[in-house]
């Protein structure tokens, strides 16, 4: 019903339904939690996770035990939502260029609303290791660096640290430019409730900063799947050729693309609206401006057909095809002919043929004095003078008489 008018009132083809919007989308699982702890591997992370939540992670005294990260969740109080915890696999230098796993481990910090900062009292050097760390975070994406972090030094029940420690937090509240530092002992559970109310208080702070519009979360990649290859503009297209081989072009665009597939091949009369089309966008003209010679090879996606300009119906037979040119000639000359003012009665006029109803055959062509019909007396005609219409006594036959 859409492609019927006024002079074509039965159309005999129809259109195929537009394809739908195609992409190759790469998907990445992040874990979504209010805090992430952050630190070098064996810094304490899974032992926090454990004390504060009742997950139970993987516990060792080796590096990288936890491979995989690991969520929990702090149930504070009543009025509380509660804190969900991620306990994200140790980083090492060069995380951000994929070192030890760094890109499957740091994708999820993105979606992190606050970093904790594990720091190894233990370490050699706990401020060095924070500063390589904050560098990856930075090298890696640009948000993580600016993400709200809180630090805390683990292990200050070891006598080491705790002789340190008041030097070490000092050095931490400088490296980190504000003084979001505990110390806490996750093995002992010290300062572990302590740091949990605090962390909490933060986390709605932060929840309220991004719901005003304050803070601005990690920006995701966004794929726009609402417009259309036929919403684009109909005259951005591209024709290629290649020298190599003459009489091949190759014709690029998304909406001549989107026709083509559109299109149904297997009905004449839809070729040749799609040969119409092409007049129409100009693709012909272009074409034929370019060289290009009936019969040429043209190729839009994965459709290739022969350049016809004058839009030639390949599927009608090359005979019709001469003899409907034959008449169109001889049409012409008629009317290039002068026309005479006076009609020549004088000529004889032809002779024209008598009806007939067949051509071969039937009665006309039977000896005309063999019919036996009715004269205008209403008499026999008969055959012969001497045929006799009495009938013929056969031996037994009776005969009434009136």
């Amino acid at each position: 019903a859409a492609f019927m008018t006024q002079r074509r009132t039965a159309p005999k083809f129809m259109e195929r339904g537009e394809p739908g919007a195609e992409r190759w989308l790469s998907v990445e699982l992040r874990l979504v939690a209010d805090v992430g702890f952050l630190g070098m591997p064996n810094a304490g992370k899974s032992t926090l996770l454990s004390s504060a939540t009742a997950a139970k992670p993987k516990i060792a005294n080796y590096p990288f035990t936890t491979i995989v990260p690991n969520l929990g969740i702090c149930d504070m109080d009543e009025e509380s939502s509660g804190l969900v915890l991620c306990d994200i696999p140790g980083l090492i230098e060069g995380a951000a260029q994929g070192t030890g796993l760094g890109f499957s481990f740091l994708r999820h910090v993105q979606r992190c609303k606050v970093l904790l900062h594990v720091v190894d009292g233990t370490s050699e050097d706990p401020i060095g290791d924070f500063k390589t760390l904050n560098n990856e975070l930075a090298m890696y994406d640009d948000l993580l660096a600016k993400k709200p972090q809180v630090v805390v030094l683990n292990k200050v029940d070891v006598s080491e640290v705790r002789e340190q420690e008041e030097e070490l937090m000092a050095q931490l509240r400088e490296a980190a430019g504000h003084s979001r530092v505990m110390k806490i002992s996750a093995a002992t559970t010290q300062n572990v409730q302590e740091l949990m109310r605090r962390l909490n208080k933060f986390v709605e702070a932060e929840r309220k900063n991004i719901v005003e519009g304050q803070e601005d979360d990690v920006m995701l990649a966004e794929v726009d799947l609402s417009k259309a290859a036929l919403d684009g503009d109909s005259d951005d297209y591209e024709i290629i050729s290649d020298p190599a081989y003459p009489g091949q072009w190759r014709v690029k665009g998304p909406y001549i693309e989107q026709v083509a597939k559109m299109t149904h091949w297997e009905y004449p009369e839809a070729v040749e609206r799609f040969g119409r089309q092409l007049a129409a966008l100009g693709i012909a003209d272009e074409l034929h401006a370019r060289g290009g010679m009936e019969g040429d090879l043209i190729m839009i996606d994965e459709y290739d057909f022969d350049f016809a300009p004058g839009m030639t119906n390949p599927y009608i037979p090359e005979e019709l095809l001469e003899m409907d040119a034959m008449w169109d000639e001889k049409r012409s000359k008629d009317q290039q002919a002068p026309r005479a003012m006076l009609l020549n009665n004088d000529d004889e006029e032809e002779e024209k043929p008598v009806w007939r109803p067949f051509n071969k055959g039937g009665y006309m062509d039977m000896d005309k004095d063999e019919i036996v019909e009715f004269n205008d007396d209403g008499g026999w005609d008969l055959l012969d003078d001497d045929f006799d219409l009495s009938p013929e006594l056969m031996e037994g036959d009776e005969v009434w008489m009136s």
